[in-house]
Order: structure tokens, then C-alpha cells, then sequence
């Protein structure tokens, strides 16, 4: 895909629902595509402080801590947007592994520059505050997970 398709491809995102074209274009100059062709890539790929759009393939993140059929934690396909927390790279402890699927493209826009974006744009605010609602919702059922799993150990 060309930055033309990306382009195309983000603007029928959820989170750039109503958002006009010349902030979607700010915002992809501004990102960096990230090209993964490795089934194990790179932890370096993800940091704090930024947000993350698939455009092509998946990312999978696993915890080897879980029992085998509970160890995928967080998948994301195209489509998806992630934030990594602020606060440090929750996903990327020594029992976290990340990995994609054979061909994946991630765009990565640093956060400052995301959050920058937003001022100009009430649309672009309201779509970001449903993700992050979303996000709190699935990180309490992680919460949850982690916490019947521990409880199982201590039997």
C-alpha cells in the first residue's frame, strides 16, 4: 500500500469518523509506517507515548505466565488502534511476547503529536475518548483474567 491508500483506509476508521482530511494527512505525515515482515519482530517496535494503527496484518501479544489456552492477552488486525500506557510498556514485560503476522504494517504517531491534532478537532476528542472507553472496559476484563488465574495458583 501507497500513503494514498493508507490515507483512504484511515479516513474510513471508526476513530476518524467526521474528522476532516487535512487532519487525517497531518497525522499520517506526522506517523512513521512501521514494515514488519518477520513473525517475531523486534520488541523496539512499540514504546510509551505513542499511538498505534494497523494498517495490514495483526499484532498478538501473549503472556507465558497463562495456561496454554488462555495465553493470547491482546490481538489486534487492521483496523485496530492501541495506545501504549503512559507509564512504561505494560505489555512488553520479560513474560510478554509480541508477535505479527507474516506481512504487518503499524503507523505509529507519537502521542504529543496525536493530542496536538485533537485541539483542532472536537470529532477526533469524542472518537478518542469511546477508544479509550473501550480500552478501560477490555483492560478491567484483562484485570479480572489475571486475577482468577492467580487465585487458581494459590490453590
Amino acid at each position: 500500500m501507497n500513503r494514498f491508500d493508507y490515507l483512504l483506509f484511515l479516513k474510513n476508521l471508526p476513530m476518524f469518523l467526521g474528522v476532516p482530511l487535512p487532519i487525517i494527512k497531518r497525522l499520517l505525515k506526522n506517523g512513521k509506517v512501521i514494515d514488519i515482515v518477520s513473525s517475531h519482530p523486534p520488541r523496539s517496535f512499540l514504546h510509551s507515548q505513542a499511538v498505534y494503527f494497523v494498517l495490514k496484518g495483526e499484532v498478538h501479544f501473549t503472556d507465558r505466565r497463562l495456561p496454554e489456552e488462555s495465553r493470547t492477552i491482546a490481538e489486534w488486525e487492521k483496523g485496530d488502534v492501541f495506545p501504549i500506557d503512559q507509564k512504561g510498556e505494560p505489555f512488553l514485560s520479560p513474560f510478554i511476547s509480541v508477535k505479527t503476522a507474516a506481512e504487518t504494517a503499524v503507523l505509529e504517531i507519537p502521542f504529543n503529536i496525536f493530542k496536538k491534532m485533537m485541539t483542532y478537532n472536537e470529532q477526533l476528542q469524542l472518537n478518542f475518548l469511546i477508544l479509550l472507553q473501550q480500552n478501560l472496559y477490555f483492560s478491567y476484563q484483562l484485570f479480572l483474567r489475571y486475577l482468577h488465574s492467580s487465585s487458581e495458583n494459590e490453590d
